[in-house]
């Protein structure tokens, strides 16, 4: 869960719909399985091995139990602000040996971390509709943005959901095309964008060297 022992903090959340959320997990299964080369998800393999691919800021830390500061009822937590996951020692070795409830609890730390991730890519390429909120440990929006957090990390784990029922088109359209697209349109968007900003900028140029004659 979100660090709840912040609890001045403001942290910035992405706020995505049921497809959203659907095509959100779709990618992490198969970004982490292509670069990891496994078949299963593997929290720990995501965390040590793919996350620092995308971003070289985030760390983690694992703490023996006796240095364990936060109470049995929170194992691991993720950090917004100092972009790390913190896991207490026997999770972190439960996880390893592929103990169920310890690699649920990581998944879901590793999940908001990758959030995190797409929070600041999507709002750079502008090319997927979602919203923010600001939330507070223990308030509604924080709620909101763990019940969403679970529905992801569930998928991402048992990745079958996410295609059921689905033929090999449907799946293509669903979770290919359409992303590509969305992407295509917003990297369009930018550029021209930059595009108009320059030629602004240029015609600026020319009326201060037209004014300077």
């Amino acid at each position: 869960m979100e660090a709840t022992v912040y609890d001045e903090q403001l942290a910035e959340t992405i706020v995505l719909s049921d497809e959203g959320r659907n095509k959100t997990a779709f990618w992490i299964r198969l970004l982490c399985d292509c670069l990891s080369g496994k078949r299963s998800f593997d929290p720990i393999d995501v965390m040590e091995n793919v996350i620092p691919l995308f971003d070289p800021s985030f760390n983690y830390r694992v703490l023996e139990t006796w240095e364990w500061r936060w109470g049995e009822l929170l194992p691991a937590f993720y950090n917004a602000e100092s972009n790390e996951i913190v896991i207490r020692q026997d999770v972190y070795d439960g996880a390893i040996r592929m103990n169920p409830l310890d690699v649920i609890t990581v998944a879901h730390e590793v999940v908001h971390c990758i959030q995190s991730i797409m929070l600041r890519f999507l709002r750079a390429i502008d090319c997927v509709d979602f919203t923010t909120e600001l939330c507070r440990a223990n308030s509604k929006e924080l709620e909101h943005h763990e019940i969403q957090t679970d529905v992801i990390t569930a998928l991402v784990l048992f990745p079958d959901q996410l295609v059921k029922g689905l033929s090999k088109e449907e799946i293509e359209r669903k979770y290919f095309i359409d992303p590509l697209m969305q992407l295509l349109c917003g990297i369009i968007r930018m550029a021209g964008s930059k595009l108009l900003e320059f030629l602004d900028n240029m015609q600026t140029m020319k009326e201060v060297e037209r004014c300077a004659v």
